[in-house]
């Protein structure tokens, strides 16, 4: 939320951040992930223990781009006049196979960035959390480069999405970065 920004979605600018974002950021977490055995978030799990319950809330314009990689069927919404992918908490996910992601490599950039959590403070900052819920400890790299991609989303992406992602209920989550709002 840059001064004089509007909240009115560009999807060129969306677009073009997606496909970036799609084409440069490789799944750095998964390693973790693999070596604990535990894909808890993957909504459905590997393994029958305690799920994090988390729902995967699809960016505007990410259908298109996931489209674009031969992945449909998310179920939509429309969330202050856009249409986005969501399945809420306790839904498993239209592409887990055997507690495995279907669409890895293709996977939605909310699941990509997943334990860090974006959302926006009233003042209209970014701020960005990770799930306390989560095994994995990212690592300093991976934090950092998701942070510079929420950063980069958050140039482009209306307010409204931020503030309905905000509200969607999830495991809870300690914040550790703060990017103030130039307005």
């Amino acid at each position: 939320m840059y001064e004089g920004r509007m909240d009115v979605p560009d999807g060129l600018r969306i677009r073009r951040v997606l496909e970036e974002v799609y084409t440069q950021v490789k799944d750095t977490n998964l390693e973790d992930c693999a070596k604990l055995n535990c894909f808890l978030c993957a909504k459905g799990g590997a393994k029958n223990c305690q799920k994090l319950h988390e729902a995967v809330v699809l960016l505007p314009y990410e259908l298109d781009v996931l489209s674009s990689l031969g992945v449909r069927g998310f179920p939509e919404i429309e969330v202050c006049g856009m249409k986005i992918g969501y399945v809420p908490p306790h839904t498993d996910c239209p592409f887990n196979v055997g507690g495995w992601c279907g669409i890895h490599g293709r996977h939605p950039i909310d699941c990509r960035s997943f334990p860090l959590v974006p959302s926006i403070n009233e003042a209209g900052d970014l701020v960005i959390s990770i799930a306390v819920g989560c095994p994995a400890v990212p690592t300093w790299e991976f934090v950092k480069l998701w942070v510079e991609v929420w950063k980069k989303l958050w140039e482009v992406v209306p307010e409204s999405w931020f503030r309905f992602y905000s509200g969607v209920p999830g495991s809870p989550t300690k914040p550790v970065i703060l990017i103030k709002s130039l307005k």
